[in-house]
């Protein structure tokens, strides 16, 4: 599986970013989500929204 990475320094003010996704040739279904945009060269580790998290009072 090949993974990409893009980077770029905007000068000044970013207006409008656009991203797209291509998959060629897939024999899956293939669910895109949780698509996360940051600035800054570190990224930050995903969170689970709190009602995602499974509570020890959940049963």
């Amino acid at each position: 599986m090949e993974h990409k990475i893009y980077t770029f320094t905007p000068q000044g003010k970013v207006k409008e970013i656009e991203v797209k996704f291509i998959v060629e040739d897939a024999e899956v279904t293939i669910y895109l989500t949780d698509i996360m945009l940051q600035g800054g060269t570190i990224a930050t580790m995903w969170t689970g929204h709190p009602s995602e998290i499974k509570w020890s009072f959940d049963g």
